[in-house]
């Protein structure tokens, strides 16, 4: 068995092992709901920043607060006059080691921002640089491909926005109570057949990840592991946004994986779908088995938002069968290390 396998079978019982101990996202929502920001911006880098993206959709869905993930360089190494009196950087990162993510929330705290590191390594130094700090309970990852790490980031942030929620006294969305089952959930989807994928991806050598909403965070993530891990060209876009030009591209036997969990955006998902579909391309649809069209089923969660959840627990072991089938070590890409530090 594979480092990449193992480690995304061990995701469910990192997720029960956060809701038996919650006390970091707990603080952290108490600490945000007595002096709520204006403003949100995470700082993060490769998977870390798909998690963020999806903190940052919570976090405007649920709570009203805009959201931006800030260009790195812009802050690292340019330093612009922002104001940022009621701000709050939330920074994502596995290892809290790289130097332009310990620049920038070092130079965001300067104009007036507060920060949290959410982080998997304890002492990082992004955390020693944090006003305060969420340490993930992932574990070591020893597989380059981040998988478990990547997922109890989703985690702190439905949690961190459930109970911001209920602070706040908000209309109960009925997140955290979901969020009770998803362990559960996770152990299904690791046994889901996604088999269909490896067949029609196998002999791909380039493709498109389409999500939108909160799915669109694990579908950044799935392209980057599909780079990484089975060296094929994959670029993700929302169903929305590949309309403005990137569809060109997709013509007769292009591969289209598409992520529809439920909620707003999963009709005009499951439409852009079926169009492809009736050009011609191979599209692989994730979502709940009694939709039209879908060839990945999924385990359905207790709530929208959680979706994505699953599908990305479901992708990871697709992931892995695929750099396998395609003569991949997914433990050992060429070219990357665990640890990137940029500057």
């Amino acid at each position: 068995m594979s480092l990449m396998l193992n480690e995304t079978q061990s995701i469910p019982a990192v997720l029960q092992h956060m809701l038996e101990d919650d006390s970091a996202v707990t603080a952290l929502a108490d600490r945000l709901a007595r002096n709520l920001p204006d403003l949100m911006i995470t700082v993060a880098r490769g998977s870390s920043d798909h998690a963020a993206a999806y903190l940052a959709h919570l976090m405007m869905s649920q709570i009203g607060i805009p959201s931006l993930s800030i260009p790195l360089s812009l802050v690292s190494l340019n330093q612009p006059p922002l104001r940022l009196n009621n701000a709050w950087v939330a920074a994502l990162s596995q290892s809290g080691k790289s130097p332009d993510l310990i620049a920038s929330v070092r130079y965001l705290k300067s104009r007036g921002a507060r920060a949290t590191a959410l982080v998997n390594t304890p002492d990082s130094p992004l955390a020693a640089m944090a006003d305060g700090e969420v340490l993930l309970p992932a574990g070591l990852e020893q597989s380059v491909a981040a998988t478990k790490s990547y997922v109890a980031m989703l985690m702190a942030a439905a949690q961190t926005v459930g109970h911001l929620e209920r602070n706040l006294d908000m209309h109960p969305s009925g997140l955290l109570e979901a969020l009770k089952a998803l362990p559960q959930q996770m152990e299904r989807a690791v046994h889901a057949d996604w088999s269909k994928a490896v067949e029609v991806l196998t002999p791909a050598d380039k493709m498109l990840v389409i999500g939108r909403g909160p799915s669109l965070s694990i579908a950044q993530e799935a392209a980057l592991k599909l780079k990484e891990t089975c060296g094929i060209q994959a670029e993700a876009f929302s169903s929305a946004e590949v309309k403005h030009g990137p569809m060109e591209i997709i013509t007769k036997g292009y591969p289209i994986l598409v992520f529809a969990p439920a909620g707003a955006e999963q009709a005009g998902t499951l439409a852009f779908a079926q169009e492809m579909r009736e050009r011609g391309a191979k599209v692989l649809v994730a979502a709940a088995a009694d939709k039209e069209g879908v060839n990945l089923p999924t385990i359905q969660t207790d709530h929208a938002l959680l979706e994505p959840f699953t599908m990305i627990q479901s992708f990871y072991v697709l992931a892995e069968a695929l750099a396998t089938a395609r003569g991949c070590n997914p433990d050992k890409p060429h070219y990357l290390k665990k640890v990137t530090e940029t500057h």
